[in-house]
């Protein structure tokens, strides 16, 4: 099926708070609160039929840019001001296919970010943004879904345009027979996160949700961690062997991965930490069930020069690029450096993570003693466009754990409208249960039900009213002082 070209005509963006019930690390700051942008989009196919398409996401103080001498303010500002330049670029290109428009405006986006003191990464999610709230509305507008849309190519992605040795057979190739039904949720362990009921502070929320990762385990029975290790051996060291007692004692099976959060210059400082957990009795199982490390050098290093061969040996586990995969190849460029894999992140491109299945695929053909592969990360993913969004994709790469935190961060589905979250009961019964005043993530045994995410679109059966939140030209950074 093919889906006549279109051009954006017009765009909107509001932003909503968001307040936790539990603080946490998010890259170099501890976060109480966060806005969250809405994207709305109208798009004009050839022939003159209109639709809507809309995109969401956390606007992430200090993990797109962790510069010091940037305030949080102003990194919320830079996300903004990136959203806007990218709907502009849009509104200019004229009429595309949703690939291609993506693939023609990409650099000018860029250029934009970098000329006004941004940084790449900013400008894939401004980019990725646009590109999802376009998927989104080709998905409306023709009535299929985004595993469809997909499998049908209704999008025209040319993988060749961007990667000349990827085809879009590749991409096929390395998908599921059909989307998934469920996903394993892989729980991150913060680095102020609590361990045991030990270590619950006296104004701990009692809100009916687990607070401890002792309760994860216990009541939602987790099966995969996500552990956040914080450059100081000591400290780390610590932590993981309170982490490996709580695991130990657990009914199911844990595997896990870890988070390095770019806390390190070098890899030999990592390979350090390594040798003290492989030296460490208690800590024998634990680093048997570790999957795969995940970006322990910092941007500013991590794709500077090949990592030496004998601290990956050392490792002896794969490295990920996260933060380091600020540009549309950059996975290619990591697997030239000794990476394995890359997350995948919808704040960072649909399109992109599709072209990576593919990369992972050609290379793994070729490749014996490596394996190319994708993650499922994005901590503070939120109900419900950016996480029904981002576990449609899942959904349709195959990825069969992911990690998912904002559930745990906030409350359920209090962050949203009543509307909005009495729709999402109703249309995504599976995703979601009653809980308290509104709703919250249903997580049984581990696992997540993605089945009615198959609607047309990106994941999503009812867009947010638009009237509920503030223009964003409107918003300013102390809203997220006033919790009401």
């Amino acid at each position: 099926m093919t889906i006549p070209k279109l051009r954006l005509v017009e765009s909107r963006v509001v932003v909503r708070n968001a307040f936790t019930r539990l603080p946490f690390r998010f890259g170099v700051v501890t976060m109480e609160a966060a806005p969250v942008g809405i994207l709305q989009v109208e798009v004009e196919f050839e022939g003159g039929a209109r639709a809507l398409g809309v995109a969401s996401d956390f606007l992430a103080y200090k993990w797109f840019d962790k510069s010091p001498e940037k305030t949080p303010a102003d990194n919320v500002a830079d996300l903004l001001q990136a959203i806007r330049d990218a709907r502009a670029v849009y509104s200019e290109a004229g009429f595309g296919t949703p690939y291609g428009l993506w693939l023609s405006t990409r650099a000018e986006i860029e250029a934009k970010s970098l000329a006004r003191g941004f940084n790449r990464l900013g400008a894939s999610f401004a980019s990725s943004m646009m590109e999802r709230a376009i998927i989104d509305a080709v998905g409306r507008h023709s009535g299929q879904t985004f595993d469809q849309m997909v499998r049908n190519n209704s999008l025209s992605i040319e993988p060749g345009a961007l990667l000349e040795e990827v085809g879009y057979e590749d991409i096929l190739g390395a998908l599921p027979n059909r989307p998934l039904d469920h996903v394993a949720l892989r729980h991150t362990v913060g680095l102020v996160d609590p361990i045991s009921a030990a270590d619950k502070e006296d104004d701990a929320p009692n809100d009916g949700f687990p607070v401890t990762l002792e309760e994860y385990l216990a009541i939602d029975k987790i099966g995969y961690l996500k552990v956040k290790v914080g450059g100081q051996i000591e400290e780390d060291i610590d932590r993981l062997t309170q982490i490996a007692e709580v695991v130990k004692a657990a009914s199911q099976p844990i595997q896990m991965t870890f988070d390095g959060n770019e806390q390190y210059k070098n890899l030999e400082d990592f390979v350090a930490l390594v040798e003290r957990i492989k030296s460490t009795p208690e800590l024998n199982s634990l680093w048997k069930s570790v999957l795969f490390i995940e970006q322990p050098l910092h941007r500013d290093v991590a794709m500077a020069a090949p990592l030496p061969s004998a601290a990956v040996s050392a490792i002896g586990k794969p490295l990920l690029i996260d933060e380091a995969d600020g540009w549309a190849e950059a996975f290619y460029d990591a697997i030239e450096l000794g990476y394995e894999g890359v997350s995948h992140k919808n704040c960072k491109g649909v399109y992109r993570s599709l072209i990576n299945t593919g990369l992972a695929t050609v290379r793994n053909r070729t490749t014996a003693d490596k394996h190319y592969f994708l993650s499922a990360e994005d901590l503070t993913n939120l109900a419900a466009v950016p996480l029904q969004a981002d576990l449609a994709v899942i959904a349709t790469l195959g990825i069969p754990h992911v990690e998912r935190n904002g559930h745990h961060y906030f409350c359920g589905l209090d962050h949203l409208p009543e509307a909005e979250w009495t729709a999402a009961l109703s249309h995504h019964a599976g995703l979601y249960e009653p809980h308290g005043k509104s709703g919250a993530l249903r997580i049984d045994k581990g696992m997540l039900d993605l089945r009615s995410l198959q609607v047309p679109g990106l994941g999503v059966a009812d867009h947010p009213d638009l009237n509920d939140g503030v223009a964003e030209e409107d918003w300013k950074f102390e809203m997220l002082e006033k919790k009401k």
